[in-house]
């Protein structure tokens, strides 16, 4: 066991450090001057003015040498400072992440009241009318993009009925609409999941013979079914909160939402290169950290699915 935490940590680190790599060269590699950002206040610079820029910026620098400079100083917490407002990196992440966690923290909630009472209730009506309306219903949240919901929300609770504020943050009304906007859909993703899942383990030959012998269809549903079917589901809601975490930007600058996602579609547009990797960065390293967690929990839970996986319990 101890050999196979090392292994996943150790591959943890390996991608963080793919990661980076492929933040930076894309950083780089993507059209326009960061130099013209930080000029952007003098009128026809010239190029002694541009090259004190760029030196400045440390840009006049091979860039291995850049790479290395900024994961060593990465590493130590400091991603050094904003092109567009000249503060550290660091300290603007460490009050936009928040709302943003606050906010993946509201769409998980939708996502799991959603998807749980739906995927259950479908497998339970397996090819019954309300099975088909619940599959409807999924196919048709999964189908629409998260910013279109939102945009519809936004007309209908914001701009004409006036019950929910369309922007900005500081109550749970604020939270409403972009939580749902992203809770929907993969809401409705998860419930198919689920279906999937219980309605396997409802066909299978222990649950038949529970049947046989008389136990009732409830503890049937808890003990034999939604036992086994679970792994999978949290493996895949894990997977589900990184993504919600690491792509909630469209949602945040929708509902002008004050989290680390709009904060990182503002630098994107000034070509805030300390911003932009220390986003990419955080956001890799949360998700990466959430599922190794989720993985590694199997070794104590269920030691058969980490076996399964070619763990070593040495």
């Amino acid at each position: 066991m101890v050999k196979y935490i090392i292994k996943k940590i150790l591959i943890s680190v390996l991608v963080i450090l793919g990661v980076s790599v492929l933040t930076f060269a894309m950083g780089r590699l993507a059209p326009g001057d960061p130099v013209d950002t930080v000029l952007a206040g003098t009128r026809n610079p010239g190029p002694e003015e541009i090259a004190a820029a760029r030196k400045y910026l440390g840009l006049d620098e091979p860039l291995i040498f850049q790479y290395f400079k900024w994961l060593s100083h990465a590493a130590g917490g400091d991603f050094g400072l904003s092109y567009q407002t000249g503060k550290p990196v660091s300290e603007e992440l460490a009050v936009r992440l928040p709302h943003t966690m606050l906010l993946t923290l509201g769409s998980l909630g939708v996502m799991l009241a959603i998807a749980f009472p739906l995927g259950i209730a479908s497998a339970l009506n397996h090819n019954r009318f309300g099975d088909y309306a619940i599959r409807f219903i999924n196919l048709l949240a999964v189908s629409i993009p998260s910013f279109c919901i939102g945009i519809l929300m936004i007309l209908f609770f914001g701009v004409r009925q006036k019950w929910l504020p369309v922007m900005g943050s500081g109550s749970i009304r604020h939270i409403l609409m972009p939580a749902l906007s992203i809770g929907i859909g993969t809401g409705a993703g998860l419930a198919r999941l689920i279906r999937s899942q219980l309605l396997t383990h409802m066909e299978s030959e222990h649950v038949t013979a529970a049947r046989v012998w008389g136990v009732k269809s409830s503890v049937i549903l808890r003990n034999h079914v939604l036992k086994n079917a679970i792994p999978p589901v949290i493996t895949n809601i894990g997977l589900l909160t990184g993504g919600m975490l690491g792509g909630s930007a469209i949602i945040e600058t929708l509902f002008s939402w004050p989290g680390a996602g709009s904060y990182a579609v503002k630098a994107i547009y000034a070509r805030d290169y300390p911003a932009i990797q220390a986003y990419a960065l955080v956001m890799a390293v949360i998700y990466i950290v959430i599922n190794v967690i989720i993985e590694l929990s199997y070794c104590f839970t269920m030691p058969s699915v980490y076996m399964m996986g070619g763990g070593d319990e040495s």
